[in-house]
């Protein structure tokens, strides 16, 4: 599956694979990019096919494809990052964006701040709020909550729009109420 690197986990966090884990399949230690969606696939060079310098192979996000050498496969920094699955909200909005004709790593044009957040509240749920709050609808093209360093919500959020008019009606949203409580919207101080 594509992924991403990001910083691991606290040592306590119960959900990583284990070495008991019969699902979880070993993780190579080198990976390749799509050039074009710029998602990350953990590969080994015995993928590659036993014969020549390697072979070709394709984006299981954005079907781009091209011919994979073993001499460019690069190192996992196991040491200091992770590779997790990309989300599902990730993967719709690069499929969006292929669909749009933009690049697959576009995330909008117009960035609103929404703060006051239930710690619980998820990109899904800003997601569907925006999306059918806004008068005369419009797309949110990206959701990103801000978390501490142990995963939990601190309270705000960035929202990003496909069109810039569509990211100023959703400012009239400014006040309304979003699982429980009051939200803030306003555009964002940089």
């Amino acid at each position: 599956p594509a992924g991403a690197f990001s910083s691991p986990p606290p040592a306590d966090d119960s959900t990583s694979p284990t070495a008991d884990d019969s699902s979880a399949l070993p993780l190579p230690s080198t990976y390749i990019t799509c050039g074009k969606c710029k998602s990350l696939f953990a590969i080994s060079s015995a993928d590659l096919g036993a014969h020549g310098k390697g072979r070709r192979v394709k984006c299981s996000v954005c079907d781009n494809s091209w011919y994979q050498s073993r001499d460019r496969l690069l190192d996992i920094p196991t040491q200091t990052h992770e590779l997790l699955p990309l989300p599902k909200s990730d993967l719709e909005r690069i499929a969006k964006n292929l669909e749009r004709e933009e690049s697959a790593d576009f995330a909008g044009v117009f960035k609103l701040y929404v703060g006051n957040l239930d710690w619980n509240v998820k990109e899904e749920d800003l997601k569907e709020f925006f999306e059918s709050g806004v008068e005369g609808g419009g797309e949110v093209c990206d959701v990103s909550i801000v978390r501490g360093e142990g995963g939990r919500s601190r309270g705000f959020a960035f929202v990003t729009f496909y069109e810039e008019e569509v990211g100023r009606k959703a400012l009239e949203l400014n006040g309304k109420e979003c699982n429980g409580r009051e939200i803030s919207v306003r555009e964002p101080n940089n």
